[in-house]
């Protein structure tokens, strides 16, 4: 999806990326090509192996594209304007259903938070391929939740929002949206795959 080049300076990215990926892909370069001491610094001191390190890079070089294409004070402020309506935020910042999700969960600055969210990635296998919870609400580490929550029974009805308030077994109770989102990897007799957000 990105290549770069550090002879010619140059970055190649995939043509079928949407401009919005695209964009992100952007950020993440300009984050490992400027922000390399920082990227570096942090955590040096801990006792993580060679691609526990790696993978903590990617994540903050992540962080820094969200936060270059939604802004923390802006988008906080937009959120709570739209009432947190996710694809009003991706419309106006450019950016993916995802996108959108994945950066209302990192909203959470002492003194300046949003609302506390949880967000889970799954494939129609019910595989997970990423997780947070800033809710509180305990998520499954691989697999194995309930087969009725609404991020497994989206795939029932691709693209349309579906809600749910959800109680778990200690009694608390969790507002959760759900969507498809489509994975294009290419043209014409390249596999699609369908992930739930």
């Amino acid at each position: 999806m990105r290549r770069y080049d550090p002879e010619k300076r140059r970055i190649t990215l995939s043509e079928v990326l949407p401009p919005r990926s695209r964009r992100f892909q952007v950020a993440h370069q300009t984050a490992l090509l400027t922000q390399t001491e920082v990227l570096d610094s942090l955590g040096l001191d801990d006792e993580l192996n060679s691609e526990s390190r790696a993978l903590r890079r990617v994540v903050l070089a992540n962080y820094f594209a969200a936060a270059v294409l939604m802004p923390y004070e802006p988008f906080l402020a937009s959120a709570k304007e739209h009432r947190y309506d996710i694809e009003l935020l991706a419309h106006r910042y450019r950016t993916s259903f995802e996108q959108v999700c994945h950066r209302l969960t990192n909203l959470r600055r002492p003194g300046n938070e949003g609302i506390p969210l949880h967000f889970i990635r799954i494939d129609v296998a019910g595989n997970i391929s990423k997780r947070f919870s800033a809710s509180g609400i305990r998520m499954p580490r691989f697999s194995g939740a309930c087969p009725r929550w609404n991020v497994y029974t989206a795939f029932l009805q691709p693209g349309a929002i579906n809600v749910q308030i959800s109680q778990m077994p200690d009694g608390q109770a969790f507002f959760c949206i759900a969507r498809t989102v489509l994975k294009n990897s290419g043209g014409f007799g390249q596999p699609r795959s369908y992930l739930s957000i």
